[in-house]
């Protein structure tokens, strides 16, 4: 699947609450909070929490991506060339 199904898929959901409004600083909030609750799980190496964390800091990620209506596979690919340009160039892969 590709990052923008999962957009959507997040955008759907938030529909079936209605809750598309763009609140980017409650969600910001959230993800403060959940990103403290997966550095808790990996300190004590709980991987089941860790797991569920990390699935509870993508959605809303997805979320404020639907929100902004973002293009996540164009930004994905950009990303990587970027990176693969600062941190590969020179090197053989």
């Amino acid at each position: 699947m590709s990052l923008n199904s999962y957009k959507e898929e997040a955008k759907d959901f938030m529909q079936k609450l209605d809750a598309c409004n763009k609140e980017t600083r409650l969600k910001l909030s959230w993800l403060d909070k959940e990103f403290q609750l997966l550095k808790e799980a990996v300190e004590l190496e709980e991987n089941e929490k860790i797991r569920h964390q990390i699935y509870d800091m993508l959605f809303l990620l997805f979320e404020i991506a639907a929100d902004y209506d973002y293009d996540l596979d164009t930004e994905w690919s950009n990303g990587r060339k970027k990176k693969e340009e600062k941190y590969l160039s020179g090197k053989s892969i």
